[in-house]
């Protein structure tokens, strides 16, 4: 740890907070991972800070549901205070970003194996973006819209701006499916850590048997000379006996209208094959959390029930990963079904 911190920094652990959820859904980065980072780094550097900012309730309120407390090791800390920075896009507004998260800190990123509805996997890369600010992540989709790759350059930048100095990935077990909230957990057994996010993103791939060039976030980073190439890379332990096999499940593809046919028919293509969420009526308990993080306002729940407004969906999947009673899924057209297209594409 000598190597990654000095004396007198102020280091903070970015775990994943998603939601208040117990350690048994397999949602959030395992306290214990977190417990003994912070005590690898205290004889260094002091009490740690832990934070995140989730997208449903605070960072201690996050923490208290896993059994995780403040101690001499470490502090948790809720992200109220924020830095704006500029947007990687002209004409496009600030991000609003954690204070803690992008100043001058040591930020350690501890993110948990699980799949993602529209990035395919969150690990490393996309942990970060639990540095924005409450629903502004929320917002953020809204502006990007339907372009995985746009959000993905996003993700990229605001990794760019946290600059963990150390990822460690909690793949003890690890969550396959309709992740990140509402999918199959898996054992693996997997602790992974490295300096370079991209390269873990990719080794974990690797070891899932997902095609890397299908997950947006490995493909911007290629585009623009961020991903290493594995085969250079300096790997030291059992990697090939961590391979899973079968192969890991991921959640289906958002978008595969717009990869067949002309333009003209993207939008006939486009309802018979994209993924869309799709509410379950037997598992809604009509909380009405998928309308507060719909940024969109897709979610109308006038009628006594939640119904989605199509024509408004930006396919961003927030109410499917917020969601905290599994009721939320991700459901291709009809096209799709029929010819079985799900898993992992190459986009």
């Amino acid at each position: 740890m000598a190597h990654f911190i000095q004396p007198g920094q102020r280091v903070v652990l970015k775990p994943n907070l998603l939601s208040p959820r117990p350690v048994s859904a397999g949602v959030t980065t395992h306290p214990e991972i977190i417990r003994q980072v912070a005590a690898l780094c205290r004889p260094i550097c002091g009490r740690v800070e832990v934070t995140d900012s989730p997208g449903v309730g605070t960072a201690r309120t996050c923490a208290s549901r896993i059994g995780l407390r403040d101690s001499d090791d470490l502090i948790v800390v809720n992200a109220d205070d924020g830095v704006h920075l500029p947007s990687p896009e002209k004409g496009r507004q600030p991000l609003h970003l954690v204070r803690s998260l992008a100043g001058d800190t040591v930020v350690i990123n501890l993110p948990k194996a699980k799949t993602h509805g529209q990035m395919v996997i969150t690990a490393a890369v996309k942990n970060t973006f639990g540095a924005v600010m409450g629903l502004e992540k929320a917002q953020w989709h809204y502006r990007i819209g339907r372009d995985p790759m746009a959000f993905a350059r996003l993700l990229l930048h605001i990794h760019q701006m946290v600059k963990p100095r150390l990822h460690i990935l909690d793949g003890v077990i690890g969550m396959e499916g309709n992740g990140p909230g509402s999918g199959t957990l898996r054992q693996l057994g997997l602790l992974m850590a490295s300096d370079n996010a991209h390269l873990m993103d990719l080794a974990l791939c690797r070891l899932w048997g997902v095609e890397p060039m299908g997950v947006p976030t490995l493909r911007a980073a290629r585009e623009i000379g961020l991903l290493p190439d594995i085969a250079q890379a300096d790997i030291h332990g059992p990697f090939d006996e961590c391979r899973v096999a079968p192969h890991w499940k991921t959640a289906t593809p958002q978008v595969l209208g717009r990869l067949i046919g002309p333009s003209f028919m993207a939008p006939l293509m486009e309802k018979l094959l994209a993924a869309r969420p799709s509410i379950s009526a037997e598992r809604c308990t009509m909380c009405l959390e998928c309308c507060r993080q719909c940024a969109a306002g897709a979610m109308d729940p006038s009628s006594g029930r939640v119904v989605i407004d199509e024509a408004k969906c930006i396919t961003c999947f927030c109410c499917q990963e917020m969601c905290p009673h599994s009721a939320i899924q991700i459901r291709t057209g009809p096209l799709a079904r029929l010819l079985h297209l799900g898993g992992t594409q190459s986009l």
